[in-house]
């Protein structure tokens, strides 16, 4: 990654309708009854506001995760990384967005991509976690054509 753009989390100036019944995914239901309520979305994504940063994905190392060029990150620093987490880091000065991954005494960061390779991190590694990805925020329209083709073939 040559640059990273971070967003600070803030207080909301405007509360986005939040719908109280689930939208069902699985199945086709019929048209219920709902509540209209408002949600801050800083509430949902982090409990600790002043530890939350948003970035924006370049590369596509992680598209196996469901995460693209141009999807944004919630990095929370308050987190501690667990194995399989997707973290944010910097290595020997460069960021990187990688699965955090530990296994038989060593550490690895992971891609989700069969291009790339993992990153072993050993005792002469500069690497420094910024933050654990608890969530994304991955633009649907922007991959319109890909789920278009999946119908096509469905279909056929």
């Amino acid at each position: 990654m040559k640059d990273i753009v971070l967003y600070r989390k803030g207080n909301a100036k405007n509360l986005i309708p939040l719908f109280t019944e689930r939208i069902h995914a699985g199945f086709e239901s019929p048209a219920a009854d709902y509540e209209e309520a408002s949600i801050d979305l800083n509430d949902y994504v982090s409990k600790y506001p002043e530890a939350t940063f948003f970035a924006r994905v370049e590369g596509d190392c992680m598209i196996g995760s469901g995460i693209f060029p141009d999807d944004m990150l919630v990095v929370d620093r308050s987190l501690e990384e667990q194995n399989g987490d997707v973290v944010v880091g910097e290595i020997n000065g460069e960021f990187v967005l990688r699965s955090y991954f530990k296994k038989g005494g060593k550490v690895f960061l992971m891609p989700d991509n069969k291009f790339y390779k993992p990153i072993e991190l050993n005792e002469d590694s500069k690497f420094l976690i910024w933050g654990v990805v608890p969530h994304t925020i991955y633009n649907q329209r922007r991959r319109n054509s890909a789920r278009i083709n999946r119908f096509e073939q469905f279909l056929r």
